[in-house]
């Protein structure tokens, strides 16, 4: 087989450029960028999409990119940075009226800016063009087809680890038109099966999402048996190869690096506040256990941006004063930061309805911290029976949980650490292994007609050129022909 050349989008990723807390989809996009990156055997280019083409990102602009996006994650932004996050946490387990995370303290300073500017000037949020966009328009910028033209003699593989803009399939069939073959990472199918937990449209968008998928795509990766086993039927008539890889959770340690946290025992919710991740409950629990326990309820520390299908949640958050001793709603927590918390926290509490793979949960396995989690059957699958399972809507015995674990010398909490400990946490380098796999074969059954090849890259040259203007729209004005 020829050394196959692999074309990595990094369009999610770049989207978040500067912000400090990222999705779990950026950071899958973030590590498959670094082991691509540190690949011998294989030719790698990084590309993104825009409204529809898709333009090539120089390889040292992805390093320098990835080292400072990393670092920001780590150290958060310079309004809201880790120090920060600890020193706010710090004051409310003391006990002392801490102050909230910015509102919007995930963005980076310039595109909250941009936004406070936007506001004023009235425009609507939909036509906000983002500082991060101009920035991920600035990095792509060069035409696809010469490099396309070099490879004549590999096989091509556009591998994406999002969705992102595959709603539209004109570029990625001007790649398939030219014998390039895709392989697409997918999360969950959500908001098909749940659409009262997503914004409004966004499962027609997931629908015509995983219709193209399956429509173009050569394989695709799965990231828990329980998503692939929801995918599957999405799949036919096409059926594209589907593995399944869990997601790694071997974290590096940042506790050392960082001031100490107030010895004052907390449970701690890592999670986007939505809907499905049933932060209701918890508040509900809490609010009973002030009436009953007064000041010796247990603290709750709630570390994730606000979302979208939670207002019920965010007014409690806002209004239920009574709560504000005991509940701390900690923003956008710099990953530093939140590695402190991981290991640090009583338990972790999970109680989603629903989760494509739960990857909150192995981390704080992965670290030995007790975990009480929603009885749904990813959390099963990746965390076996190291998890105290109980059922999402069990309020009662959620109570009791939290209850016990915060008792001193909790037997409890004890059984719990150990089975935590024995947990055998995913890692990245078994999930690219697989990843590999799939990549190989589909290269091995790619054989590449170089005249062919030749052919189908100068024929599409028009095309490609003609793709050029939907990036200046996108907020850059390096335009350049292929």
């Amino acid at each position: 087989m020829s050394r196959p050349l692999i074309l990595f989008d990094l369009t999610r990723l770049l989207s978040a450029t500067g912000r400090s807390a990222p999705t779990g989809i950026e950071r899958v996009e973030a590590k498959y960028a670094q082991w691509l990156l540190s690949l011998a055997d294989i030719d790698v280019e990084f590309v993104a999409t825009f409204s529809s083409a898709i333009r090539l990102v120089q390889r040292p602009s992805v390093r320098s990119f990835l080292e400072r996006q990393a670092k920001t994650w780590g150290e958060g932004a310079e309004d809201f940075s880790a120090h920060t996050a600890l020193s706010n946490i710090n004051q409310f387990l003391a006990g002392e009226d801490a102050p909230r995370a910015p509102r919007f303290s995930h963005l980076s300073p310039e595109e909250r800016r941009e936004r406070q500017r936007a506001r004023e000037a009235g425009r609507p949020a939909q036509a906000i063009t983002s500082w991060a966009q101009k920035v991920a328009a600035s990095l792509a910028h060069d035409p696809l087809g010469p490099v396309l033209r070099r490879a004549s003699r590999q096989p091509i593989i556009y591998l994406r680890a999002s969705n992102d803009r595959l709603e539209n399939s004109a570029p990625f069939e001007r790649l398939k038109a030219m014998g390039v073959k895709m392989v697409v990472i997918t999360y969950d199918t959500i908001p098909l099966d749940y659409p009262e937990f997503v914004r409004p449209k966004a499962a027609a968008l997931c629908e015509q999402r995983i219709r193209n998928m399956a429509r173009l795509a050569e394989g695709i990766i799965a990231i828990s048996h329980y998503s692939a086993s929801r995918l599957k039927p999405l799949l036919a008539p096409y059926k594209p190869k589907l593995t399944v890889a869990h997601l790694g959770a071997d974290l590096p340690d940042h506790s050392r690096s960082l001031p100490s946290l107030v010895e004052a025992p907390f449970f701690l919710m890592v999670s986007t506040i939505e809907a499905r991740k049933n932060h209701q409950l918890l508040l509900n629990i809490w609010r009973r256990m002030v009436d009953e326990l007064g000041e010796k309820t247990p603290k709750l520390v709630l570390a994730g941006k606000r979302g979208w299908e939670a207002q019920n949640a965010l007014a409690i958050l806002d209004r239920a004063e009574e709560l504000r001793p005991f509940v701390f709603e900690a923003g956008a927590v710099p990953d530093e930061a939140l590695d402190l918390l991981r290991r640090r926290a009583t338990a972790l509490l999970m109680p989603s309805f629903v989760e494509g793979f739960g990857l909150p949960v192995t981390e704080a396995l992965g670290v030995g911290t007790p975990v009480i989690a929603s009885d749904i059957s990813v959390f099963r699958e990746v965390a076996g029976d190291a998890c105290e399972f109980i059922d999402p809507l069990d309020g009662t015995g959620w109570r009791q949980a939290v209850c016990d674990f915060a008792a001193p010398r909790s037997r409890r909490r004890e059984d719990a650490i150990a089975r935590a400990k024995a947990f055998q946490a995913p890692s990245w380098s078994g999930h690219f292994a697989r990843v590999r796999t799939l990549l190989d074969d589909i290269a091995a059954h790619a054989p590449v007609s170089i005249a062919s090849r030749a052919r189908r890259v100068l024929g599409s040259a028009a095309l490609i050129a003609r793709s050029t203007s939907p990036v200046a729209a996108e907020g850059t004005t390096n335009r350049r022909p292929a």
